[in-house]
């Protein structure tokens, strides 16, 4: 088998990649292992096999092939690793709050093939930071500063081999922190035998 031992199929794009062989007579091509939905293989019967179509929706991922090309001599087999890039979109929601003071976290979440790689532009509030999980997914985490109240708009960007980008305009809040307050009654009366209830009220955010 003279042909390369990976490919790269990109979902929604077309693909086609020829196995090739030499020896005499000319070789049985055949394949085991699952292709991703969309491709399809053929044994040319000329000491060539073909695989091709386009990569489906939800099938990125790597997919492992056992490539094994026989005739009245002998055979032989190779491992042909097909990659399919698929474009990465962003999940998360488009809003995060948090409060002066106060420590709290956003995950940016992602799917596609391989894990996006995720970066953040725009001003962050003070005492927050961006970072790249390295997995598909990041996180806007710390406590904001006291004075740093007010919105702000920022972009998440999440991009991976398929050459594609996904970007989402996040909406950062920052709301004031202040401490709690009991402002119920300190006392309240109950009847024997008789339900009832009382109520707790606080304020504070």
């Amino acid at each position: 088998i003279t042909s390369s031992n990976s490919a790269t199929a990109i979902v929604g794009t077309p693909f086609s990649f020829t196995v090739t062989t030499t020896g005499a007579p000319t070789p049985v091509i055949t394949k085991s292992g699952t292709l991703p939905a969309g491709l399809t293989f053929t044994d040319n019967g000329n000491g060539t096999a073909t695989i091709a179509g386009t990569a489906a929706a939800g099938s990125g991922g790597a997919y492992p092939l056992t490539i094994t090309a026989a005739n009245s001599v002998g055979g032989v087999t190779q491992i042909l690793t097909l990659g399919v890039p698929e474009a990465p979109t962003i999940t998360s929601p488009a809003t995060a709050t948090f409060s002066t003071g106060v420590a709290g976290s956003y995950t940016v979440t992602t799917t596609g093939y391989p894990a996006a790689t995720i970066t953040e532009s725009g001003t962050l509030p003070s005492g927050l930071t961006f970072k790249d999980n390295g997995t598909g997914t990041a996180t806007i985490s710390g406590t904001p500063a006291s004075g740093s109240a007010g919105t702000y708009p920022v972009t998440i960007s999440a991009t991976n081999s398929s050459g594609s980008t996904a970007t989402l305009s996040l909406t950062i809040t920052v709301n004031t922190g202040t401490a709690p307050t009991i402002t119920s009654a300190s006392t309240v009366y109950f009847t024997l035998n008789s339900a009832g209830a009382a109520a707790v009220t606080t304020t504070g955010s």
